[in-house]
């Protein structure tokens, strides 16, 4: 993997609100897997940084007794350690390439690879090794920057260089702007989370066949273009079982390429609170009135269950 200055260095993950609503979703989303398995017999995998955003999430709100947080960045052990928050978060340092094929995979697991670089092939190599190797019942999400390159004319051979035969003959620059990358992103995670399954049935024959269900594919900018893709692995028996999650009820399901947009307001708190007021509401949610955008509100209305509140507190 291309290694970079660690973002943490340069982003409070704690203020990025898109990221925060998507954590909030997530958990969400995670919660529904209790109606099949207790979540308390999961294991969640994840890359917590020194800020260990969602470890703290995902531990309080889903009761996750057992958690790994891979670490890559050597130097800053200690400062990983003294934040470690709870202690059933199990510190493993090392590149997620060196960690990922050590771990046990005995126990049902959520597992979030929540890169900030750009999409690559040792990225798609950790995606694949967790879809051979997870249990049934399973969830594995991927995140990757998708920024597309301001230059142009490079954006073709510089994905090339990363993702190599990924990269169709005839892809066209011009169709990479936007959020075009973040598409062909999920198209190449799906390829690859495809290929995985096939070699993980095959490895194993008739017995417990699994297949893959995607349940998100948000797209979101706190800045940066970012995406994150994912969805769960099922074994037949798990396929019939798991149903009780009824995972499409939730607005930002995704089983195929169409992508939530998570869209954050400019709002003041003063605003937030005035549109509170007046949700749930079932009709349009227009506060032009007082000067807010409708298509503010709008956002909002789509937002505010998982929307962040911040206040500067001094604890």
């Amino acid at each position: 993997m291309t290694m970079s200055k660690p973002s943490y260095q340069a982003i409070d993950y704690r203020l990025r609100p898109a990221k925060a609503v998507e954590r909030k979703m997530l958990a969400d989303l995670f919660r529904a897997l209790d109606r099949a398995s207790s979540l308390k017999h999961y294991q969640y995998i994840g890359f917590g940084s020194p800020y260990f955003s969602d470890f703290n999430l995902f531990h309080r709100a889903l009761d996750i007794q057992s958690m790994i947080s891979i670490e890559r960045e050597l130097g800053d052990q200690e400062r990983f350690e003294f934040n470690r928050p709870f202690a059933a978060v199990d510190l493993r340092f090392g590149e997620s390439s060196e960690i990922l094929p050590e771990i046990e995979w005995h126990q049902k697991a959520i597992v979030w690879l929540d890169y900030d670089d750009p999409l690559e092939l040792s990225m798609l190599d950790d995606i694949a090794l967790c879809v051979r190797n997870v249990p049934s019942g399973s969830i594995v999400l991927a995140t990757a920057s998708a920024q597309p390159n301001p230059e142009i004319g490079e954006r073709v051979d510089e994905l090339r260089d990363r993702l190599d035969t990924y990269i169709h003959p005839g892809t066209d620059a011009s169709q990479l702007g936007g959020w075009n990358l973040a598409d062909l992103y999920r198209r190449i995670i799906d390829e690859k989370i495809s290929e995985a399954i096939r070699d993980r049935n095959t490895l194993r024959g008739s017995k417990l066949p699994v297949r893959y269900e995607q349940l998100i594919n948000f797209q979101y900018a706190d800045g940066a273009k970012m995406t994150t893709v994912g969805g769960i692995v099922l074994d037949e028996a798990d396929q019939i079982s798991y149903r009780v999650c009824a995972f499409d009820k939730y607005e930002f399901y995704r089983s195929e390429s169409n992508s939530y947009r998570i869209n954050i307001p400019k709002l003041t708190p003063k605003e937030i609170r005035h549109l509170d007021s007046f949700l749930p509401c079932d009709d349009t949610l227009d506060a032009t009135s007082i000067g807010i955008p409708l298509n503010q509100s709008a956002k909002y209305r789509a937002l505010y269950r998982y929307f962040p509140r911040y206040v500067d507190a001094d604890l």
